[in-house]
């Protein structure tokens, strides 16, 4: 009991910490994730899929993680850490719904279904990721900054990605103007 006492104490405190400088509102409401996971003491739940509209069960947005369908089946989930996204785009295709896909640095892309309120799902993740990153403490990896001939070929994956639809105009635009300001 007083263990139960004492985290809830500690969330508290956790959360009166990082509620005034998050860019979007979060819930101290403890969820069951899935797999039985629980969130840790510090983390707290930025959206769901309910706060969506969407039916997709295992989509949680934390503070931390991004706990989302592992693929469009929606069959298994996978727990995705904030830190290690690259980069959240919205896929609209012609027929269908729209995807959204999370990259990341060390696996496969992780898409999900966004029948309905898509733009808004990425840009809360988005926005999210973009917060944890700029917060989280700087470990940069010993790795050299990108040469030239990486961003020709990052300009070069986001000119076909727009080509095939997946990127928008302005998402084209935004990511262009990311990797050209790469030092």
């Amino acid at each position: 009991m007083a263990d139960a006492a004492e985290r809830e104490a500690h969330r508290r405190a956790a959360f009166a910490r990082l509620q005034p400088s998050f860019p979007i509102s979060i819930s101290i409401t403890d969820v069951e994730l899935p797999g039985g996971a629980r969130l840790d003491d510090d983390e707290f739940v930025v959206r769901t899929s309910k706060d969506w509209g969407l039916t997709l069960k295992p989509l949680v947005l934390t503070t931390r993680r991004l706990v989302c369908p592992s693929d469009l089946t929606g069959r298994s989930a996978v727990s995705l850490r904030l830190t290690d996204v690259r980069r959240v785009t919205l896929s609209k295709h012609a027929i269908g719904f729209s995807t959204i896909v999370v990259e990341t640095g060390d696996q496969r892309p992780v898409s999900f279904a966004a029948h309905i309120n898509g733009q808004l799902v990425r840009s809360d993740i988005a926005a999210t990721v973009d917060y944890v990153q700029g917060t989280a403490a700087p470990n940069p990896p010993a790795a050299a900054s990108p040469s030239p001939g990486d961003r020709y070929e990052q300009l070069r994956q986001i000119g076909e990605l727009k080509q095939s639809g997946v990127l928008s105009e302005a998402e084209f635009q935004e990511e262009k103007a990311r990797i050209l300001k790469q030092p």
